[in-house]
């Protein structure tokens, strides 16, 4: 029978007031699947986990055998498959860690299966998977690691995506500091949110989104940044979750970053900034975190223009 395998990357979603719209794919982590189609009804899950952190082996539980097999039902297609998971994306960090397994293996089932399926049509697939892994289905986490740089949802029930590779050079300051949350952290993140918005803040938010959608179209990393600090809703919400946050933002912004915010649910964050000034900030965000007693991690890395792709057939 065929084999495949393909890889797909970590993502940043929301970039600020674009929750649950706009994803960025970034490089440095990319989960990988491996998937054999076999003629017997069986679903078969190998998981090499590389992030120190419990995942679902159960084929039903987990994003990547889920998504594989919800193409497979969509497509109308009687076959089982082998899958071994190459996890590689840290979990927990607000990097899309479960999109990025659904993302590919939904994207390597669908390559087996003769390229049948939309790439859209894939998202909504891969976002199925994801609600196994997380509870809630995230389609600005699938939609960038199917398709790579940015993407942003118009229509979440069919879905539609609008796709655009960035248009600059720049450069994404990735920290994540220890800190502890729920077991769940996704829908712990999720219940800080408020349930209404006062019309003069949606105004608001909606005018920041709108900065950040034209910003991103035009190239423009300066109109992208300050969209990017502008979230009037999921950003004062999520700060709770992150001690001395606005300070460390301040920190970075004085440092030259040129936006700064939550990386999806976090507690990850994340600054855009020109690839010069990558280095000082970094430092600067690493100090702050630090000398306020907090264990941290942090990268300096890229937007990436490649989503799902494969790597071996």
């Amino acid at each position: 029978m065929k084999t495949i395998e393909v890889s797909a990357p970590a993502t940043i979603a929301n970039l600020g007031p674009g929750f649950d719209i706009v994803g960025l794919a970034i490089e440095g982590y990319r989960d990988r699947v491996k998937i054999e189609l076999v003629e017997e009804s069986i679903i078969e899950l190998k998981v090499e986990n590389n992030t120190g952190v419990d995942i679902a082996s159960k084929p039903w539980e987990n994003s990547a055998s889920v998504s594989a097999l919800k193409v497979i039902e969509y497509a109308n297609v009687e076959c089982g498959f082998k899958m071994e998971l190459i996890k590689n994306v840290p979990i927990g960090f607000g990097l899309g860690s479960s999109g990025a397994s659904a993302a590919a293996a939904a994207y390597g089932m669908n390559k087996l299966l003769g390229d049948i399926l939309s790439m859209e049509v894939l998202v909504k697939l891969a976002a199925e998977g994801e609600r196994v892994a997380c509870g809630s289905p995230h389609l600005d986490n699938v939609a960038p690691s199917l398709y790579g740089g940015f993407t942003i949802i118009l229509d979440i029930d069919k879905p539609k995506i609008f796709n655009i590779k960035p248009l600059m050079d720049f450069s994404i300051v990735l920290v994540t500091p220890k800190v502890k949350l729920p077991k769940n952290k996704t829908e712990y993140a999720r219940s800080l949110l408020p349930e209404k918005v006062d019309l003069t803040l949606m105004v608001k938010q909606q005018a920041s989104l709108t900065n950040l959608i034209v910003g991103i179209m035009n190239g423009d990393l300066k109109m992208i940044g300050e969209a990017v600090c502008r979230d009037y809703v999921v950003e004062p919400a999520r700060s709770i979750m992150i001690p001395k946050y606005y300070e460390v933002k301040d920190e970075a912004l004085k440092a030259g970053a040129l936006g700064f915010s939550i990386s999806g649910a976090g507690p990850s964050v994340f600054a855009l900034t020109y690839p010069e000034d990558a280095e000082n900030i970094l430092q600067a965000i690493l100090e702050k975190f630090s000398g306020n007693g907090l264990e941290v991690m942090g990268m300096i890395t890229k937007p990436s223009p490649t989503g799902a792709r494969v790597e071996r057939s």
